[in-house]
C-alpha cells in the first residue's frame, strides 16, 4: 500500500491503535471504518473482530453515519463469506439506519437484493433491484444504476431469458464504464457467474450480439426492459 509504515502495518492500522490511546469511540469507529476498507487484503482473519468493535463504536458513540456504513460493509463481507443470516441481520440494521437518517443511496437496497437472490427468493431480490434503479435514476446515481441493472441481469439469467439478460448485462457494463469505475467484489463474481449461464444457453453469435444490443441501450430503454 502507498504510504505504508515501516512497520508493514499500514498508516489506518496505526490510526486505529491512537484512537484507542484516546478512548474516544467516535474517533476510533471512524479510525475502524477506514481501516476496514483495506483491512480484507491485509489481515482477512481480524475482519469480524475489528467490525464487531467498530459497530460497538459506533453505538456507544451515536454516530448513526458511521454505523451505517459500518452495519453496510459488514453484511457484503458476511455475503461475500456466505453466511447470509448474518449478512441479512446487519444489512436489515444498515437499512434501518438509512431509513432514520434520511439517506436515499442505493447500496443498502441492492445489497439486500443479492442476499434474496441467494437465499432463492428471486421475486423479492427483482423487486429490490427494480427499487434501487428507480431512486438511483432520482438520484442521478449512475454508478447505482449500473449496479441495479446488473443485479436485474443475473435474476433474469436465472429466470430463463437469456437473451434479455444478455442485453441487461451489456447496459449494465456500459452504465459503469460511463462513470470510470470497475466491478466490486461480491458482484464482479455475479456478474462472471451470470454471463457464463447466458453462453450456457446460447451460442456464442446470438450471447455477444444481445449483449452489444445492451451497450448500445438508452437509460430510458433500459429501465423499459
Amino acid at each position: 500500500f502507498a504510504g505504508e509504515p515501516a512497520t508493514g502495518l499500514p498508516l489506518s492500522a496505526e490510526a486505529v491503535d491512537r484512537a484507542r490511546a484516546f478512548g474516544n469511540d467516535r474517533l476510533l469507529g471512524a479510525a475502524l471504518m477506514h481501516h476496514l476498507l483495506c483491512v480484507g487484503t491485509v489481515e482477512p482473519e481480524r475482519s469480524p473482530e475489528l467490525f464487531a468493535e467498530a459497530v460497538a463504536c459506533a453505538e456507544r458513540s451515536g454516530d448513526r453515519l458511521v454505523e451505517f456504513i459500518l452495519n453496510n460493509n459488514a453484511g457484503v463481507y458476511a455475503l461475500r463469506n456466505g453466511d447470509l443470516a448474518v449478512a441479512r441481520l446487519l444489512l436489515s440494521r444498515a437499512e434501518g439506519d438509512r431509513d432514520e437518517m434520511g439517506d436515499r443511496s442505493h447500496h443498502v437496497i441492492v445489497n439486500l437484493g443479492w442476499v434474496d437472490r441467494a437465499e432463492g427468493d428471486l421475486t423479492s431480490a427483482q423487486r429490490r433491484f427494480a427499487d434501487a434503479l428507480r431512486l438511483s435514476r432520482r438520484q442521478g446515481e449512475r454508478s447505482g444504476v449500473a449496479y441495479s441493472v446488473l443485479g436485474l441481469a443475473c435474476n433474469e439469467a436465472n429466470q430463463g431469458d437469456p437473451r434479455l439478460a444478455a442485453e441487461l448485462f451489456g447496459a449494465a457494463q456500459s452504465f459503469l464504464d460511463g462513470v470510470g469505475e470497475a466491478w466490486q467484489e461480491p458482484e464482479a463474481g455475479y456478474r462472471a457467474a451470470g454471463l457464463a449461464a447466458v453462453r450456457a444457453q446460447l451460442d456464442a453469435a446470438a450471447a455477444d450480439q444481445a449483449y452489444a444490443r445492451g451497450q448500445a441501450l438508452t437509460l430510458d430503454e433500459a429501465d423499459r426492459k
